[in-house]
């Protein structure tokens, strides 16, 4: 278990305050990652909090954020890729990687096949990935949503955090209780897999969804659809 979060600009940029909150963010996740604790800014745009707990990889080569050579992607994230060697032997036998890690696999998948590297992975996880070469930031949830991933929108910003406390103990969004989706769980006793949580204004990446973030705003895609792949007969 690792933790990641995050502020973004969508119309503002990253200030000195942005950094002091997103402090804030990682040290209410801080029990998700022993191994590792950092903050850091990454353009004027994107700051990024992280904590890992090391288990592939027990060595610093597997520390994040995982950027590319000209640090022009970044990537951090939550989760296992299953299917992370075979990838490497696939896709990568000419590429020497520093680590032994899924998360620098992770990285290289999306350099070379955008982000339709989701089809190729097996896995659980939460994902952001800051690509400054076009100007974009995404947030992933795996194909069920066994990782979790919040966030929140201000005017000119998304906060995103593996834990809700983390996004409310920012100060920048009041701790109200989402009656219709208290009201959803004492009818049905069970939570939806929709964007809404028990928190008004704080919502959830949904399963199988990705949030793309741009200078145009953002908006949520499904890539994953459990339909589109059983057969029927």
């Amino acid at each position: 278990m690792c933790g990641i979060s995050g502020i973004v600009g969508i119309n503002g940029s990253i200030t000195d305050k942005h950094i002091r909150q997103t402090n804030i963010l990682v040290n209410n996740i801080i029990h998700r990652g022993p191994n590792q604790k950092i903050v850091k800014k990454i353009n004027k745009k994107n700051c990024i909090g992280f904590v890992r707990l090391a288990i592939i990889d027990l060595t610093k080569n597997s520390d994040q954020p995982i950027q590319s050579l000209d640090k022009k992607v970044s990537l951090i994230f939550n989760g296992e890729i299953y299917n992370y060697l075979e990838l490497k032997k696939t896709y990568f036998k000419n590429y020497k990687f520093k680590s032994k890690g899924d998360g620098e696999v992770l990285l290289q998948m999306y350099i070379k096949f955008g982000i339709n590297f989701l089809d190729k992975i097996k896995g659980m996880f939460s994902i952001a990935i800051i690509d400054e070469r076009k100007k974009i930031t995404y947030l992933i949830r795996d194909r069920f949503g066994i990782k979790p991933l919040y966030y929140f929108k201000t005017k000119n910003h998304i906060y995103y955090c593996s834990e809700i406390k983390g996004l409310i103990k920012t100060n920048e969004i009041a701790k109200r209780i989402n009656m219709d989706e208290a009201k959803i769980y004492l009818s049905n006793g069970l939570i939806n897999s929709n964007e809404q949580t028990w928190f008004k204004n704080i919502f959830q990446v949904k399963p199988g969804h990705i949030i793309k973030i741009d200078n145009k705003g953002y908006y949520q895609k499904k890539y994953y659809n459990l339909k589109n792949i059983i057969d029927e007969e």
